[in-house]
């Protein structure tokens, strides 16, 4: 299955302290990483917004596809996956509004 930046997909994300749990997530970064190295950068939606300065809400006109309920792109939550972590695709983000999650995302992280 070939993933591309934008992609909204489930995957089972590891977390810091090595759990993992099925997560949707946004892939950050481009394509030609994936084909180049095999592997993919993405960053974690949640339902929960702990930390708001470091969330970007999502709505559904910005998706191709709605979410099942109100969702926020964890900015500080990068992780690297291949095709093989990929459970599915969800749905895409609109280019406009990805510009706008990576702009925060280098806000957030440096």
């Amino acid at each position: 299955m070939k993933i591309h930046q934008r992609d909204i997909i489930e995957v089972n994300y590891l977390f810091p302290n090595g759990t993992t749990k099925p997560h949707m997530a946004i892939v950050v970064s481009n394509d030609e990483l994936q084909e180049t190295e095999g592997f993919f950068y993405l960053a974690m939606i949640s339902s929960k917004n702990y930390n708001p300065q470091y969330t970007y809400p999502l709505k559904d006109e910005m998706l191709s596809k709605p979410l099942s309920k109100q969702s926020y792109v964890i900015c500080q939550l990068i992780g690297g996956y291949t095709e093989r972590d990929v459970v599915k695709v969800c749905g895409r983000v609109k280019n406009s509004y990805f510009i706008e999650i990576i702009d925060k995302i280098k806000q957030t992280i440096f």
